[in-house]
């Protein structure tokens, strides 16, 4: 690889890949060549998918084929990246199927060949993969959209739906159901002692006087499905040693890193990958070569796996990339000096003293969480303090967010320098 040209490569075409590869095209790429003029920067993502798939809408999405269409739930990453040319930016479906550190080269299965791309720079954001296509993308993206359909066509015969799992995603679910079908008996099974066992125990509180008195949903505490027979009707087994037979049964019980391709010595005991520092830097093994090796979105050892820490780490981990490459650029300063006047305004807009890259700090919002039950309201709290269900309805559950799907698959949300 020529020392003139940096590539960066990012794997995983989601939320976390999507939102980094725009974000370096439009801003810390465009700050690095200030620097030094000559280097040029290039930009690798590699995905299984074809689309961008809007997951945050799925509860809503999976009541029926109006509430949020196919059309606005999946866009094509192609239309993504199009305004990118070759030069900058290289779009490549597959898989990564392994790393070598020593090298800096990931090996990529595609549909027809094994492939290996060599990084100066390496973004990992490859996710978590749900039990079931309704949460996350496989590999075989065909799977989301036939999970879907079945919904669309199981849930109006339905007179009773299982949903498992008390995190925001299950609390949702069994409410879109619930009050999309109010004929039908729902029941959500936490699988903990409270639902939302990550917030304040009020939340939770709310949270299950709404399920229960206002749409209508049994909930039932410290039970998990141990084993499923069937599909409709389904047989489930359940831990308090009893059996249920219902009509559909829904799993969102959480994800499973899609870590295989990287050395076990980089993961914590859940398979995430654990970071050297607040940056998102990974740490390494101590002898493996991650320098400029970065790690993004829910595959962070201890994220919160929540969609509002996204945008916060992406801003995070690209000044980390920024700051690590100009340091490294010949000739760079390794220091800013006092900015000055002239490097104050630089500073305003381009992130240090004479467009120089600054270290910024993670600030997500703490203690926030946003959770429709239903489309006329929910629960929530930001930063600990109580939101009440007007809020939730206008902030989540009118649209689900659907209005954040076009600036980030343009990448508006990211100021272009």
């Amino acid at each position: 690889m020529s020392s003139n040209n940096h590539e960066i490569l990012i794997l995983g075409g989601n939320f976390g890949g999507v939102n980094a590869a725009h974000n370096l095209l439009r801003s810390t790429i465009p700050t690095l060549k200030r620097l030094s003029p000559s280097k040029s920067y290039h930009v690798t993502l590699v995905t299984p998918n074809t689309d961008f798939f809007f997951k945050i809408g799925s509860p809503r999405a999976l009541v029926n084929a109006t509430a949020l269409p196919y059309s606005k739930l999946f866009r094509p990453l192609s239309e993504a990246f199009s305004q990118y040319d070759a030069s900058q930016f290289t779009l490549v479906q597959g898989v990564a199927s392994s790393l070598d550190a020593s090298t800096r080269t990931v090996t990529v299965t595609t549909g027809t060949e094994d492939k290996q791309i060599q990084y100066d720079s390496l973004i990992i954001s490859t996710g978590t993969t749900s039990k079931s296509p309704l949460w996350t993308l496989h590999n075989d993206q065909s799977l989301t959209t036939k999970a879907l359909e079945s919904m669309h066509t199981e849930l109006p015969k339905a007179k009773t739906v299982v949903v498992a799992g008390g995190g925001a995603v299950g609390v949702e679910t069994a409410g879109e159901i619930a009050a999309a079908h109010p004929s039908c008996k729902v029941t959500l099974l936490s699988g903990s002692h409270r639902v939302l066992d990550r917030v304040k125990e009020a939340t939770s509180i709310r949270a299950q006087d709404y399920l229960e008195k206002v749409v209508h949903v049994e909930v039932v505490h410290n039970v998990r499905v141990d084993s499923v027979s069937g599909e409709h009707p389904a047989t489930l087994k359940l831990s308090d040693g009893s059996t249920r037979e219902v009509d559909l049964y829904i799993d969102a019980t959480g994800g499973k890193a899609n870590s295989e391709f990287l050395p076990k010595s980089w993961l914590d005991e859940t398979g995430r990958v654990i970071t050297r520092d607040v940056y998102f830097r990974v740490k390494g093994n101590g002898t493996d070569d991650v320098k400029q090796v970065y790690v993004l979105g829910d595959i962070v050892a201890g994220s919160s796996n929540a969609a509002l820490e996204l945008d916060p780490m992406v801003t995070t981990l690209c000044s980390s990339l920024a700051v690590d490459v100009a340091s490294s650029l010949e000739g760079a300063k390794k220091e800013e000096p006092s900015p000055g006047f002239i490097g104050s305004l630089f500073a305003k807009f381009f992130g240090g003293a004479g467009g120089y890259p600054k270290q910024l700090e993670f600030k997500p919002l703490k203690d926030t969480l946003v959770v429709p039950i239903g489309p006329s309201g929910g629960v929530g709290q930001i930063m600990g303090w109580r939101m009440p269900s007007l809020m939730v309805y206008m902030g989540k559950a009118k649209s689900y967010l659907i209005e954040l799907i076009e600036p980030t698959i343009t990448g508006s949300k990211w100021k272009k320098v």
